[in-house]
């Protein structure tokens, strides 16, 4: 009998991979461990260039709609609000995992 997999709610989620064996840390008999998925800190800095770049983007439309070089004002709130949204999302990301480093280093062993 097979049970199969509950469909998930949000669309968000879809994109995710399940954790298998193909996707988790490979232990040879010697007791090294090889990575088979990717790379967290690389994830983690492709994901700081991303907000980086809305910043920049956000920065050269302030400055062309300050100088005139800008019809649309709608173009650049809508720069400036992505660079806001991804901005407050990292503060608030860092602050969760902070958060979790604080709870860990607190625990009693």
């Amino acid at each position: 009998m097979s049970i199969s997999p509950i469909a998930p709610i949000i669309p968000l989620l879809s994109p995710l991979t399940p954790i298998s064996a193909e996707n988790s840390l490979n232990i040879s008999l010697d007791g090294s461990a090889q990575k088979a998925g990717p790379d967290f800190s690389k994830f983690l800095t492709d994901a700081l260039g991303q907000v980086n770049a809305l910043q920049k983007n956000a920065d050269t439309a302030s400055l062309q709609l300050a100088t005139g070089q800008v019809d649309d004002l709608s173009s650049v709130m809508v720069a400036l609000e992505k660079a806001s949204l991804s901005l407050s999302l990292t503060v608030a990301t860092r602050d969760k995992v902070l958060d979790a480093y604080n709870q860990i280093m607190r625990m009693q062993i």
